[in-house]
């Protein structure tokens, strides 16, 4: 029979993991598979010594890697996507004509306001980046302009729609979870988003691009370049773009959605630039090598990407079969003595558990489930606890260099976490700021209570 996990072996795998990932990330720069794969056998070695069987942890392992195949398969099509939208000229192509409509000196808010509309519509962050993402960062490349910069303004929009779009499969997750219904949370989600955007798009205004040079000349250059990387660049070249935009608004899976945008991509590139099915396989394959060596050529040349969402996958195995995560989320719960206290609690635990499962969905299942019944102690709506996942692990799971979906939306823009963390502004305002107008909200609340200030009609 298995012994209960102590709070400080639960504790020991958990610490030293997070710590071995910031170790790796900010230090060694070795591939974030190895301190995850560290963490797994750690918390292999405290499972076993409270009895848990080799074979309940293989299965769970087995199950935990289950869990992220679909993420593994996003992250391939993405490559085969880039590669061969990069070879048909479609991605030259959205840059040619975005820099036609797109005055480079504000680039930069216009990418955070543009992939926050586009996110919306799609409901998908990875969508977002693979079609507008794309465009707006190679408009980037072609000017001159801060690539990190642009590529945290674009994933700070993306994750607009993924936290608030009713397309958005982790906001639908997020209201099944919380046993709320999505036009009531809506409401109530964009009490923080508006005013968190507001702050955002400002901070994006002051980065303003003051190019030296003559803007029209620039621009006119920029376009002159990319019209030399492909044979031919016409309007066609935007169906792939505009067909994955469609489908997605008649929400369309994201794996059958990226299909579509593949054999549009390689119908294109046969058809207008003149490849042979073998250059359309080993573009897949290898990637489009750019000739301006600037632009992301795709393909599958992702091993250390594959390897992550396998150990991140047996490594949650282990954490739930186990029970070190339970055993950790106990004690959390535990201390939980007030409003304020479980507000606080459920935005770390959904933090916690986007950095320790590397995945947005744990982010929202473990604290909706630990902490519904809480709320309703508490006397507080369901629909609180959906807002406090969504201005929490929802977003941060974007800043978590090992998080799958930052890695996703990494691969899709060819840039690295590190590298657009400190300009993805909204995933650290969002967090901050909702925690604050809660806490402001309830102390006035609790000052109209003890009678110290008059009562007011406010919510």
């Amino acid at each position: 029979m298995k012994r209960p996990i102590s709070l400080f072996s639960a504790i020991i795998p958990i610490l030293l993991t997070v710590l071995a990932l910031i170790s790796s990330v900010f230090y060694f720069k070795m591939p974030l598979y190895v301190p995850l794969l560290f963490g797994y056998m750690l918390a292999m070695v405290v499972a076993l010594f409270y009895q848990n069987s080799i074979r309940e942890l293989m299965i769970a392992s087995f199950h935990g890697m289950k869990s992220v195949f679909l993420i593994m398969i996003i992250m391939v099509l993405i490559g085969v996507l880039i590669a061969t939208w990069s070879s048909s000229g479609t991605i030259d192509a959205l840059v040619y004509y975005g820099l036609a409509v797109i005055h480079p000196n504000y680039l930069v808010v216009i990418s955070f306001l543009v992939s926050s509309l586009i996110s919306m519509l799609l409901g998908t962050s990875v969508g977002t980046m693979s079609t507008i993402g794309v465009a707006l960062l190679g408009i980037a490349h072609s000017l001159g302009i801060n690539a990190s910069l642009v590529a945290g303004a674009l994933v700070s929009g993306a994750f607009v729609g993924d936290r608030t779009s009713p397309l958005s499969s982790a906001a639908q997750m997020n209201v099944i979870v919380t046993k709320t219904d999505y036009h009531h949370n809506f409401r109530e989600l964009i009490k923080t988003l508006i005013p968190a955007m507001i702050l955002t798009t400002f901070v994006y205004f002051l980065f303003q691009n003051h190019l030296t040079q003559d803007t029209r000349l620039l621009v006119e250059s920029a376009r002159t370049n990319v019209k030399e990387t492909h044979p031919v660049i016409n309007i066609w070249l935007l169906l792939p773009p505009l067909g994955i935009l469609i489908l997605a608004l008649f929400r369309v899976p994201t794996k059958i959605n990226l299909a579509f945008g593949i054999i549009i991509g390689a119908i294109l590139a046969y058809g207008i630039q003149g490849l042979t099915g073998y250059d359309l396989i080993h573009y897949g394959v290898f990637g489009y090598p750019h000739r301006n060596g600037i632009l992301y050529g795709g393909g599958l040349n992702m091993l250390n990407q594959v390897l992550l969402i396998l150990v991140a996958g047996a490594f949650l195995g282990i954490l739930e079969s186990s029970g070190i995560l339970a055993t950790v989320l106990k004690r959390m719960t535990d201390s939980i003595t007030d409003s304020i206290t479980l507000v606080r609690s459920t935005m770390l635990i959904s933090i916690l558990s986007a950095v320790l499962s590397s995945t947005q969905v744990m982010a929202i299942i473990v604290p909706g489930r630990v902490l519904y019944q809480k709320y309703k102690e508490f006397d507080l709506e369901p629909k609180l606890l959906n807002r406090m996942i969504s201005d929490s692990g929802m977003v941060v799971a974007g800043l978590i260099p090992w998080n799958l979906n930052a890695v996703l939306l990494a691969i899709a823009l060819n840039i690295s976490v590190l590298d657009y963390l400190p300009y993805a502004y909204l995933l650290m305002i969002l967090p901050v700021y909702s925690f604050i107008q809660f806490s402001c909200i309830n102390y006035k609340r609790k000052k109209v209570t003890e009678g110290i200030l008059p009562k007011t009609t406010n919510n």
